[in-house]
């Protein structure tokens, strides 16, 4: 993918599709991209797959999702990863690599992680008993019109708005904001990291830089909803979809680093420690 930060402004959320067949060649497009993300920064093995379906009534679609929420979507991409630790991390990274390819093929896409029936899903990726569907998109061509419950959805969610860049990021500890003109090429991947789809929009990721060197520390503020589901926590998903972000600009703008666990010394009040970015750059 190429110009990273045009593609993540231009993504939106999707819920109302037009009644028409993905196009061959973004079929195969997004099929050989799928392919080719098979784990994480966390080497946690995770694996994709469009799934394609020929049901045209609503009924018949509700065995994937509560189609209330969703119009016109024939085709998904659906996911899964091996239980364990940064399980909910690594699918996140990966599922959103394939929801940013989407938006580069003109595809629509929404995060579904609650509206969703995992056993269909199950059955189509051969779910075994270690693995677990964290969330799954609709993939088509947006509709020109959005129905009255993607409207409601979006105003509820208050997909529009955002945190602010101070709001997000820190220097040293919780008690100094960042400045986005003090990061130099590090204010990009940031403002990606800021403009990152959450559940809910809870936009949970908080950073914190360290004062002398491109360190940035990832947490995560936890709301109550993160253990809604069993075996799936949406925030930790979340995470994953910021260091996505992250990286992915870091990588366009030739800005190296490294993904480390080891957490630091510094007072982060009730956040929960993720991981770290570590540059590699002198």
């Amino acid at each position: 993918m190429n110009n990273i930060f045009d593609i993540i402004k231009k993504r939106y959320s999707v819920r109302t599709y037009e009644l028409k067949p993905i196009a061959k060649k973004d079929t195969e497009a997004i099929t050989e991209f799928l392919s080719s993300i098979t784990q994480g920064p966390f080497k946690n093995k995770v694996q994709l797959k469009l799934v394609q379906t020929n049901e045209d009534s609503e009924s018949e679609l509700k065995k994937y999702i509560s189609y209330g929420n969703v119009k016109g979507a024939r085709s998904f991409i659906a996911g899964s990863v091996k239980k364990g630790r940064y399980a909910m991390e690594d699918f996140g990274y990966c599922m959103e690599k394939a929801v940013l390819k989407a938006t580069e093929l003109g595809l629509g896409t929404v995060w579904l992680g609650g509206s969703l029936n995992r056993g269909t899903f199950a059955k189509a990726l051969a779910l075994s008993d270690d693995e677990v569907i964290p969330a799954i998109t609709p993939l088509g061509y947006a509709a020109d019109k959005r129905s009255m419950m993607d409207k409601v959805i979006r105003t509820l969610s208050g997909g529009k708005n955002r945190k602010t860049f101070e709001e997000l990021f820190y220097l040293g500890d919780l008690s100094r904001p960042l400045t986005p003109s003090s990061l130099g090429k590090y204010e990009t991947p940031l403002e990606a990291v800021r403009l990152a789809p959450s559940a809910s929009n809870k936009q949970p990721w908080r950073i914190i830089k360290e004062k002398d060197q491109n360190v940035f520390h990832f947490y995560m503020n936890e709301h109550p909803t993160n253990r809604v589901f069993k075996d799936v926590q949406m925030q930790n998903n979340d995470m994953g979809i910021a260091m996505c972000h992250f990286e992915l600009m870091a990588n366009e703008l030739g800005l190296h680093g490294t993904w480390q666990t080891d957490e630091p010394k510094l007072d982060a009040g009730n956040l929960i420690y993720i991981v770290s970015w570590k540059s590699l750059d002198n």
